[in-house]
């Protein structure tokens, strides 16, 4: 992953400030471009948001794939930092709490899950589903 420039990083940050505007739609610009520069460099809101000791990034792919056979353990869903984009993926499917638009959204990551091929969009997506539906359970 590359880094990030001096000029992006600042551009984020006055980005990132103007998230505290009362005009929503210059929250809503401010959001747009700050997440064109993190996707530029292949990064997501949780990677700004979340620190990284509550969530770390897995060093490969094979880690994002690798599942247990037994996705819930003692009746309860991993939690989010334990669920790899596989499980999510099979909970999410198996879940009664996801719509049939929403279940056609997740289904389109099968692919790139079982040939590991995940992006931080992905994960984001996954994540964001999962802990809706799944862990909260909460219909979508």
């Amino acid at each position: 992953m590359e880094q990030m420039t001096a000029h992006d990083y600042e551009r984020l940050v006055k980005l990132i400030a103007l998230l505290a505007s009362d005009n929503d739609g210059e929250v809503l610009n401010a959001v747009a471009a700050a997440s064109r520069i993190l996707s530029g460099y292949g990064l997501d809101w949780t990677d700004v948001i979340l620190p990284r000791r509550l969530m770390p990034i897995r060093a490969s792919a094979a880690g994002d794939v690798a599942g247990d056979e037994d996705d819930v353990v003692g009746g309860a869903p991993p939690p989010l930092d334990k669920a790899t984009p596989l499980v999510m993926y099979r909970l999410l499917m198996a879940s009664a709490n996801l719509s049939a638009d929403t279940k056609r959204d997740v289904r389109r990551h099968g692919d790139a899950i079982r040939d590991g091929r995940i992006t931080p969009a992905i994960r984001g997506e996954l994540q964001t589903m999962y802990t809706y539906a799944v862990l909260r359970g909460r219909p979508i």
